[in-house]
């Protein structure tokens, strides 16, 4: 069995129009949401991880260091990958397949339209547009990364900040 947990980044900022998209900050409600969300995934949620992937852009950086501080999951211990932040879904699906078999729980932090995507593809579920810091959990009963199929995900659990 193989648990996967898809996390688009906390709220961003838009104050400065000048800054490049890659290093836009968390707002204040980004910089609220991420650290409840991560309390709300150990303690309702019962979610350990074995391995985490981040896009390297600042909002999804910061949003990795407030979450996982609430999951006890070492920030030094996380993989930042670029096709996180510049890829599509498919480079998403090519990431997680090439997860090493020994990890059993993945979570992946990245960004919008390609989270909404894998989503939809992984579980089958037709959701509208993943909100900011939502989690999307999956289960495979799968032995390793590379055998997960479309729409063969198990929805675990589907959980936004406004919900919680």
């Amino acid at each position: 069995m193989k648990r996967l947990y898809l996390v688009r980044h906390a709220k961003s900022s838009w104050a400065n129009g000048q800054q490049a998209d890659f290093d836009r900050p968390l707002n204040s409600r980004g910089k609220k949401d991420a650290p409840e969300m991560g309390e709300h995934l150990r303690m309702r949620r019962a979610v350990t991880l074995d391995l985490v992937l981040c896009s390297p852009a600042k909002r999804a950086k910061a949003t990795a260091k407030r979450l996982l501080k609430e999951l006890q999951y070492p920030i030094e211990s996380v993989v930042w990958d670029e096709r996180i932040y510049s890829g599509n879904a498919t480079d998403l699906l090519t990431l997680v397949c090439g997860v090493d078999y020994h990890f059993k729980s993945v979570m992946v932090i990245g960004h919008n339209p390609y989270m909404t995507d894998i989503v939809r593809f992984l579980s089958g579920e037709d959701i509208d547009e993943m909100p900011t810091c939502g989690v999307f959990g999956l289960a495979f009963e799968v032995d390793t990364w590379s055998a997960i199929k479309n729409g063969r995900g198990l929805k675990l659990f589907y959980d936004v900040p406004k919900q919680i």
